[in-house]
């Protein structure tokens, strides 16, 4: 059975099922990218009902219903985006029957220029549920792929061709091999490099052979695994945060201790204010900058932030379905108001968010321009309303950026 591992705790696919994730009162399940041997990478294929992926292409939970290559465009430069990760997120017998099996996917833009601050133009997330009698998968449960990549007795041979670059819905072929598909133009250039050199065997065989090799392409991010692990924080985690002006001096004498997030988030802040008043300010002294950034009030959001995060620092995931999200920064703000299910009427709840470290795992945490984030909180519908014919539905994202 496919489970998840992070230090010593396994969770089993059938220990899964069983958590209780929509209660109140249970604790916040935190995500960590595991990496994953080249010739492993079959685990996280979807006959295996991988608990938690990042990169690579999508192990659609229904292979048969994809979202159309419309529904996959940035908003902001109308390309296709790129799979980020996705969350297997059954709530047991808290979910409808329809909803036994349940996964959230999540897309990002690849272009930096895309990435706005606190805008969320450049992120899309859907949600996949079936139930547990189905087409795709077996009543008791997925195949075990410690017995190697078998075949898959329950695979389709009528289901939507999948673009060669990005795993996605594709509607256009190649038109010398009629083999290698695409979701878009933009990506059949990407491919071509490499296709030009196979294309001719292709048609020939048939097929073309996937190579072992993490990232599978220059587009996809590279490909990890997601083990879980429950939160556990000590009850005087946040004692002396205080948004008293008479505790400055001591906190400017313990700059020494920072974590790396803190300095991380103080530099992105600082190279913010130097680029905005580059100009107006090229004579300005370290004193006058250090003078200039310090009449920022105190972000208690953001000391309670990072107190959580470095008990875990390498945590990319925070979920707690229908509780509540952890802000990053007091300085913006999270959603007042989250549109309702466009499906079904239901309110949306908070049910999981994505944090900084899952920029470093995919390789984009470069100084300057960047996909960028504090935090992504991801709302859902709250009643896992049933999707025209078991395919995928929108919900709703939101970011928090840093500033």
């Amino acid at each position: 059975m496919p489970y998840f591992v992070h230090q010593s705790t396994v969770y089993f696919y059938s220990e899964i099922k069983n958590i209780d994730i929509i209660n109140l009162n249970e604790p916040v399940y935190l995500g960590f990218g595991a990496e994953v041997k080249v010739d492993d990478l079959y685990r996280l294929h979807s006959k295996f009902l991988p608990l938690g992926k990042i990169g690579g292409k999508p192990s659609w939970l229904n292979p048969k219903q994809l979202p159309k290559s419309t529904d996959l465009l940035c908003k902001v430069c109308e390309k296709p985006m790129c799979f980020l990760m996705q969350v297997c997120a059954n709530g047991g017998e808290n979910d409808p029957p329809h909803a036994f099996h349940r996964t959230i996917f999540l897309f990002v833009c690849r272009n930096p220029a895309c990435s706005r601050l606190n805008d969320a133009s450049n992120l899309k997330a859907f949600r996949c549920q079936l139930p547990r009698t189905n087409d795709f998968y077996s009543f008791d449960g997925p195949m075990n792929p410690d017995f190697g990549d078998a075949p898959d007795p329950r695979a389709i041979t009528d289901g939507p061709g999948l673009c060669q670059i990005c795993g996605c819905a594709a509607a256009k072929k190649c038109g010398k091999c009629q083999v290698a598909r695409y979701c878009s133009q933009a990506h059949q250039v990407v491919d071509w490099p490499t296709h030009k050199l196979e294309c001719a065997q292709a048609a020939t065989d048939g097929f073309i052979a996937e190579k072992l090799q993490n990232p599978r392409n220059a587009f996809v991010f590279k490909e990890f695994e997601v083990g879980i692990d429950q939160e556990y924080m000590p009850a005087n985690l946040f004692d002396g945060i205080s948004d008293d002006e008479d505790d400055d001096d001591e906190e400017e004498g313990n700059q020494e201790d920072e974590t790396e997030e803190e300095k991380k988030a103080r530099m992105k802040e600082f190279e913010k204010f130097v680029k905005e008043n580059r100009d107006k300010n090229a004579d300005m002294t370290k004193e006058d900058l250090d003078a200039a950034t310090a009449e920022q009030p105190k972000d208690l959001d953001f000391d309670k932030f990072n107190r959580l995060v470095n008990l875990n620092p390498e945590q990319i995931v925070r979920y707690k379905r229908h509780g509540l999200p952890l802000r990053a920064t007091g300085r913006s703000e999270l959603p007042e108001v989250v549109e309702p299910c466009e499906n079904c009427g239901a309110p949306r709840r908070f049910e999981m968010q994505l944090m900084p470290h899952l920029l470093s795992l995919i390789d984009v945490d470069a100084i300057g321009q960047s996909i960028d984030w504090a935090s992504v909180y991801i709302y859902t519908c709250s009643a896992s309303c049933q999707i025209t014919d078991n395919g995928y539905a929108q919900e709703f994202v939101f970011k928090q950026d840093f500033v």
